[in-house]
């Protein structure tokens, strides 16, 4: 009959051949005693072979020395203790590596000497491949395996620093793809997500070991060209274009050319940061797109139309990081009745300012054509309705007069976007008694679409809002849009009412606008009233209202009275 000793042994072996984790106890020269199969499984070591090996046989750990020959088992302790609740990796019997995790517990004899230990392994080698995949993904583009921005600007600033510390030369490279969105809105998503995945895969032909190529947004592509003069990048960014040139893609039966317009530039040690060296990249693309697309440029900061696109890119960020934490400040300015020449706060246009880094208002006039150029026309143009909306509410919640004209700017771009106008309906909707709109549209901006644009006007003056026509008198559309479109004020172009007191001609241009208003029924407000001679001119021919530092400077829009 078995004795109490050798069940509770039976029962120890059954319960940890049942753990996940591996177990292994050494005597007290380190030789083994027992694995469990997790064990055996970790190591490779079957469990007739490892018994009575040292363990730094069956337990070879990689970066670590080997444990004393002769080290008892307080010896090997101490030394597993150095390895212990640290990742460490395990040399298998087959040659193969495991990341593991050891834990150490030493086994004393009745008189609490040392006789033996018990090591616990736990099996990391998933948890690491996990590790490791999570760090291809927080590196790689999803889609077509190029290096994303993250991973891209990561290197970029290895190559700035390698540049301040003498190195180089390194060239950026900026590309765009020239047909993605006509693939996309033609043939879907699909097709053009096969349209990327193609060029991605000929570019890599394309570039040597040590370039870098990373997905930087929709179709837009980076590529870093280390020990590459800006010249000799060009040339090998003109090879790159021409390999996708002769590309032929095709979706179902339609092929599609395919091109792409680029720009390079250096990456020298003068640049600021990287930021400074991308928006360059990307302003002398823009160049070869405006140029007739399927082109490279190469950054000069001489070329008068790099120099305008850089200086306008340069505002994006600063634009964008506004929009989120909403640092517009919105300031108005009089427009004054012609009859009394008084303002009064009661007829306004809201205009608004950009503090730069020392608190000075930056006018909207440095800041407006970038927005304009790339897009965040219809983001400033929401912000700027939903403010003047809360200010409106909030001077009637605190009982202070309504004016009876607020001006807000609106770009052609939102009038002629569905969302922005249910958008501006809805607040309109909304005012409290006495509040209302009267949105400012600039006649030289193009309407996408006149009969939309016109149908938003009327619905919108069934809210109580009115519509003012800008800078009339600049351009032929002036005259085709005051035909179209119902607006209730025309404003006389600043270049004509300037110098109209002095000048025959502008004054004969201001004498015919106010004709053509008064026949179709409609105000006019002349801009840039700077001198008394000038307002006494309006006033003479017939002006409506004015508006201009003659009757003061822009104001907060919050300290209205």
């Amino acid at each position: 009959m078995p004795s109490s000793h050798d069940a509770a042994k039976n029962w120890h072996a059954i319960a940890l051949g049942v753990v996940g984790e591996g177990v292994i106890s050494l005597d007290a020269r380190g030789c083994v005693e027992y694995l469990n199969p997790s064990a055996q499984r970790m190591t490779g070591w079957p469990s007739e072979l490892a018994t009575g090996s040292h363990v730094s046989n069956v337990l070879p750990l990689i970066g670590l020395r080997e444990p004393p020959p002769d080290a008892d088992a307080a010896a090997l302790s101490a030394w597993f203790h150095s390895s212990a609740d640290a990742h460490t990796t395990l040399r298998m019997r087959d040659g193969s590596q495991r990341e593991v995790q050891i834990a150490v517990a030493v086994v004393v004899d009745g008189h609490g000497r040392p006789e033996g230990l018990v090591l616990g392994l736990r099996d990391l080698s998933q948890t690491a491949h996990l590790m490791r995949e999570l760090a291809r993904q927080a590196s790689y583009d999803p889609l077509t395996g190029a290096f994303n921005r993250e991973e891209f600007e990561r290197r970029c600033r290895r190559l700035l620093a390698d540049a301040r510390a003498g190195g180089g030369p390194h060239a950026l490279c900026v590309l765009d793809i020239d047909q993605f969105r006509l693939v996309n809105e033609t043939c879907g998503h699909a097709a053009g997500d096969a349209l990327l995945k193609e060029v991605v895969s000929a570019l890599r032909d394309q570039l040597g070991d040590d370039d870098v190529l990373a997905r930087l947004g929709d179709d837009a592509f980076g590529m870093l060209l280390p020990q590459m003069s800006a010249h000799r990048a060009m040339q090998a960014v003109q090879q790159a274009a021409g390999t996708i040139e002769h590309m032929r893609f095709g979706h179902g039966d339609r092929p599609f050319a395919v091109s792409c317009s680029a720009g390079v530039a250096p990456i020298t040690a003068q640049a600021r940061d990287i930021d400074e060296i991308l928006v360059a990249a990307e302003a002398a693309c823009q160049v070869a797109k405006e140029s007739g697309r399927n082109r490279v440029h190469l950054f000069d900061a001489a070329d008068a139309d790099v120099a305008l696109r850089h200086s306008l890119m340069r505002w994006v960020p600063r634009l964008e990081a506004a929009l989120e934490v909403g640092d517009f400040q919105l300031m108005f300015q009089d427009i004054v009745p012609t009859a009394s020449g008084i303002a009064s706060g009661r007829h306004l246009e809201v205009l608004m300012c950009l503090p730069d880094a020392s608190g000075k208002l930056v006018s909207p006039s440095e800041f407006l054509p970038a927005a304009r150029r790339y897009g965040l026309m219809g983001r400033i143009d929401h912000w700027v309705t939903a403010q003047v909306g809360e200010w409106l509410h909030w001077r009637a919640g605190t009982g202070r007069a309504m004016p009876e004209l607020v001006t807000i700017n609106l770009s052609g771009s939102s009038l002629g976007d569905g969302q922005f106008r249910n958008f501006a309906e809805e607040q309109a909707r909304s005012l409290p008694p006495g509040g209302s709109f009267c949105f400012e549209i600039t006649a030289g901006e193009a309407i996408a679409n006149i009969e939309e644009a016109g149908d938003f006007i009327a619905r919108m003056k069934t809210h109580g809002c009115r519509f003012a026509l800008d800078d009339f008198g600049c351009g032929l559309a002036s005259f085709a849009y005051l035909k179209r479109l119902p607006v209730d004020y025309v404003k006389i172009d600043g270049q004509f009412v300037r110098d109209a007191a002095s000048e025959p001609v502008n004054r004969a241009m201001v004498e015919a606008i106010q004709r053509i208003a008064a026949v179709m029924g409609v105000r006019t407000i002349a801009e840039q009233v700077e001198t008394r001679p000038v307002f006494e001119c309006m006033r003479q021919i017939g002006v409506d209202y004015c508006q201009g530092y003659l009757f003061g400077d822009r104001q907060p829009l919050l300290g209205l009275p």
